[in-house]
């Protein structure tokens, strides 16, 4: 069996950087926070040396760590599952098979809902939480998508359903 993997939409990528430079903007707050509220802060210049360079690195890292992530990101859909795979260092390919969803979700945090992006997550029997979320995809498709999965869940759970005993 073949598996033809799509790509989430090049939009995810921005919302992975936003991300790291919004985490990077909330540590120079605490940052300057802590510089005006500290009263003793005659070590602190000395500290900056250290501080700085490593924002910066670390600012550089995570840009580059979400272009990687972006860029190893992709979902598949066969007849009898969904699929994802991530991961820029560590790889990672999560299959949940179609028969084990239970129901599915369209979600959306503030930077996704500006960029026009949405998760889809899937849950399944038996976990006490999301077993599949794929990230990075268009509203509509994430919308389009779930349907498709519902309709095929209750397809699929409809032979069970309408099976009838006879009473004699």
């Amino acid at each position: 069996m073949s598996i033809t993997w799509q790509p989430v939409e090049p939009a995810y990528k921005t919302s992975l950087q936003i991300a790291v430079i919004l985490d990077m903007g909330l540590l120079a707050i605490v940052g300057a926070v802590f510089y005006l509220w500290v009263p003793n802060t005659s070590w602190l210049p000395n500290a900056l040396w250290l501080a700085i360079p490593w924002a910066v690195i670390t600012l550089f890292l995570g840009l580059f760590w979400s272009s990687r992530r972006f860029q190893f990101t992709a979902y598949a859909r066969t007849d009898a599952s969904m699929y994802l795979r991530r991961g820029a260092l560590w790889r990672l390919t999560r299959a949940v098979p179609l028969n084990r969803i239970q129901h599915v979700e369209v979600r959306q945090g503030l930077i996704e809902r500006t960029l026009g992006l949405a998760h889809l997550t899937l849950y399944t029997a038996g976990s006490g939480g999301a077993d599949l979320s794929i990230p990075g995809l268009k509203l509509a498709t994430a919308e389009a998508m779930k349907a498709a999965l519902v309709d095929a869940i209750a397809t699929e759970s409809s032979p069970a359903a309408t099976e009838t005993e006879e009473h004699v």
